[in-house]
């Protein structure tokens, strides 16, 4: 099974504060050993909701646009790692042992189960690559009738399926996957290191996340451009919020 693991923001994320050397050694060993067994399939930080800006669509599907920074700090999302694990309980033993460096020991995880529940495919790696062009997640934010599970149908899965494939095959959509509801959700939060695991569902619901893209492009307009066209299972009532991923030569300077 396939977990998406969110790092929850705080102020220091917002804040664009670089980790320290202390915090990036921690996590280099705390990863290494899923690494190593091919189970981290992708790992990144996601830069401060300034840069950021969320979508709403109007009349002939035109974008609008409200730029960061957004005032939901603890539910916004600092950085995610998709992880293969064998079950639920296996993603939670593995978050259990996230770094006491990060967050001053107070970071909080949310783990969801990685699947689209209409069964659309998965598909793509967000990784950096050698390409000087930036990285952007689009998120598509949850609603009642996503966190029910909801199937939008063949039909309209069928126009998702043949513009993620366009996308990919013409390299710019370079990742994809859908969420299942946050009722299968685990929210594992730390005080003073030691760790508390929360069931979903949880009540912020217009923060949780019920899809993602990951697209390599020139700038945010060329992401906004793609949103504008791409058939979303909410269609002109999708809400969207785009993020660029940090890129490694950031984090670590040389």
């Amino acid at each position: 099974m396939q977990f998406l693991i969110v790092r929850k923001a705080d102020h220091d994320s917002e804040a664009g504060v670089m980790p320290s050397r202390e915090l990036l050694e921690a996590m280099g060993e705390y990863i290494d050993t899923l690494a190593a067994e091919g189970r981290l399939l992708a790992g990144e930080g996601l830069k401060p909701s300034s840069a950021g800006v969320r979508v709403t669509f109007g009349p002939g599907r035109k974008a609008i646009t409200v730029d960061g920074p957004f005032a939901e700090t603890k539910e916004l999302v600092a950085g995610f790692s998709i992880i293969e694990a064998a079950s639920m309980e296996d993603a939670v033993a593995w978050v259990k042992g996230w770094p006491a460096e990060d967050a001053h020991g107070q970071a909080e995880i949310d783990i969801r189960p990685i699947g689209c529940p209409g069964g659309l495919s998965g598909f793509g790696n967000p990784s950096e690559e050698e390409s000087p062009k930036p990285r952007y997640m689009v998120m598509l934010k949850a609603n009642e009738r996503s966190e029910t599970d909801w199937n939008p149908g063949p039909e309209q899965l069928g126009r998702m399926s043949e513009a993620n494939r366009a996308g990919h095959e013409a390299g710019f959509l370079i990742a994809g996957h859908g969420l299942s509801s946050s009722r299968h959700a685990k929210r594992v939060t730390f005080g003073k290191g030691k760790p508390t695991v929360l069931d979903g569902p949880f009540a912020e619901i217009k923060e949780m996340v019920a899809g993602f893209w990951v697209l390599r492009v020139d700038g945010i307009d060329d992401v906004i451009a793609w949103a504008e066209t791409f058939p979303f299972p909410d269609g002109d009532d999708a809400r969207l919020e785009i993020r660029e991923l940090w890129r490694m030569e950031d984090l670590i300077p040389a």
